[in-house]
């Protein structure tokens, strides 16, 4: 669901459905690339410490090619001190085809991402220490090696541990997440957002320093995109539906309002946190480790300075079902806002989490309609899914009902 790549929904940095143990054996490479060579694979390994390899070979796994980036799933099996071992990896590179590495270097995907990993996520992460201790910064894969390009639309790489070896999977999108998972999730974006809190008051606003965030001006086309593209496919589908026609008259409505909207929708707000800016199931690893539920963040192509309640509404209305997300919604809101303030106050920055926290529920209505337009951005990634297609439609008809579809911007109120 990205603002920037319409078709990238369903792209995942976790392809696989598991992944291989420490074994040297071959097996068959079903998405192969040029660039996954044994001298690549020597370079990473010495890269990652391991002394003197040998007897190394590259296996590909799984694939997936989407709009923004393809990525492999692949594992390194080398000898080291006379024992066979394994690297589960996953490699994120360019499209091939030219239009697409123009699309992903223009708006900087690839180049953003990695600097995610390599600049932004070790900030965070070293402050965490510093305030909580070892194993307390941000829930993401360990990155191994990253390359940018070294010219527009050139060869980008990313290469991740496989978190799919540890026991992390994709939740089912149709079926929707439990409530344990949504919890994980929102707890893991807490911690986000209290980091990059807590990394503001220590330096300033952090797109001084990380200029590499995603902007309002880059955000704002790619929303226009997805209103000129996906609400008409939305207001469609609910005029086939006899019981929709005023929810459709109400989207048609959005469609000739929505550009003007995208201002108030993108606005950061002060205290300005980051936000994933793409926070749903389908770039959500998750396990079950000791009866708790724990969740890993992926695709960061799109992180920004935001509002929490962006990514807390995204994950509601997209990965929940209609009554799950009428259930518990509320309460996980709260449940969120809790655990937001106490991760503030452990960093430090009290005061910033209790403001974020009171702008919370007013901020639903904003946060829900950006929400609800990225949801039609990705329609198609529900159309044909009845589940899917019925989540979406008990979205539509909450929000007409609360009033957010006819929210107007901020200089008409």
């Amino acid at each position: 669901m990205q603002a920037g790549g319409p078709d990238s929904a369903a792209v995942s940095e976790a392809p696989s459905s598991g992944s291989e143990d420490s074994d040297c054996e071959p097996g068959p490479e079903t998405d192969a690339d040029a660039a996954l060579t044994e001298e690549w694979a020597r370079e990473l390994l010495t890269g990652a410490g391991v002394v003197a390899p040998y007897e190394v070979h590259v296996e590909s796994r799984a694939g997936v090619a989407g709009a923004l980036s393809r990525v492999l799933a692949v594992t390194v099996c080398y000898e080291s001190n006379g024992e066979c071992r394994s690297m589960p990896l996953v490699v994120k590179l360019p499209p091939r085809d030219p239009f697409g590495r123009l699309f992903v270097a223009e708006a900087q995907f690839d180049t953003r991402e990695i600097l995610f990993y390599t600049e932004l996520a070790p900030a965070l992460n070293k402050l965490a220490e510093e305030a909580l201790g070892p194993g307390s910064g941000l829930a993401i894969p360990k990155c191994v090696k990253a390359r940018l390009p070294d010219e527009i639309g050139g060869d980008s790489e990313l290469v991740l541990e496989d978190v799919t070896s540890v026991g992390y999977e994709a939740a089912d999108f149709a079926e929707g997440l439990t409530e344990e998972r949504a919890r994980a999730a929102l707890f893991a974006a807490a911690r986000l957002h209290a980091l990059s809190l807590a990394l503001r008051d220590r330096e300033g606003p952090l797109d001084e320093r990380f200029d590499f965030l995603f902007p309002c001006e880059r955000a704002a086309a790619g929303y226009l995109r997805l209103v000129r593209r996906g609400l008409p496919q939305l207001e469609a589908f609910l005029r086939g539906r006899q019981d929709c026609i005023e929810e459709a008259a109400a989207v048609s409505a959005l469609s000739a309002r929505a550009p003007s909207l995208l201002g108030t929708l993108l606005r950061p707000a002060e205290p300005a946190p980051l936000a994933h800016a793409d926070f749903w199931s389908g770039n959500l690893l998750f396990r079950e480790k000791d009866g708790v539920s724990e969740c890993i963040a992926l695709d960061w192509q799109m992180v920004s300075l935001g509002r929490p309640m962006d990514d807390v509404a995204l994950l509601l209305l997209s990965s929940l079902t209609p009554e799950m997300r009428r259930a518990v919604g509320d309460n996980l809101i709260e449940e969120y806002g809790d655990r937001l303030e106490l991760e503030c106050a452990r960093l430090g920055v009290a005061s910033a989490g209790s403001t974020v926290r009171r702008a919370l529920r007013p901020d639903w209505p904003r946060a829900a309609l950006r929400a609800l337009l990225l949801c039609a951005g990705s329609v198609d990634v529900a159309l044909g899914e009845p589940r899917a297609e019925r989540r979406l439609l008990e979205a539509v008809r909450d929000l007409h009902s609360e009033g957010v579809l006819a929210l107007r911007p901020d200089s008409e109120t």
